[in-house]
């Protein structure tokens, strides 16, 4: 018995360590795929570089790339892509200045649908009743 458990605390360790490894692995290929999809493609509507198939989201790609591998941090990388191509390459704008609007409208514009909807059944059920 102490023997097959000690066999299968070797077996759960080799397997531990070795996923271990694979997810360093995946962890760039997943930090590629990230920036990807938080840059909008230029020449396409409504799609990110990770999305299109574009000859200049590939090169956008490629630039990506070339930045993580020489050891840039991502906030430095979209800055560089919004120093070339303004706020609007990015696929969320940041929330300062006028793009707050952006983040408040819908908010707003929700809720404002909601009391209206709340009026009415409120009015329609008075009708009624």
């Amino acid at each position: 018995m102490i023997k097959n458990y000690k066999f299968n605390l070797i077996i759960s360790l080799i397997i531990l360590f070795s996923l271990g490894c694979i997810s360093n692995i995946n962890n760039n290929n997943n930090r590629n795929y990230d920036l990807y999809s938080k840059i909008m493609c230029p020449v396409c509507d409504g799609q990110t570089i990770g999305e299109s198939q574009a000859s200049i989201s590939n090169d956008m790609k490629n630039i990506i790339d070339l930045q993580i591998s020489e050891g840039k941090e991502d906030e430095e990388i979209l800055g560089y892509f919004e120093e070339r191509y303004g706020t609007e390459i990015l696929a969320s704008p940041p929330g300062e200045g006028f793009n707050i609007i952006v983040w408040i409208a819908p908010v707003v514009l929700i809720a404002t649908a909601f009391i209206v909807f709340l009026s009415w059944l409120k009015f329609s059920t008075k009708e009624k009743g």
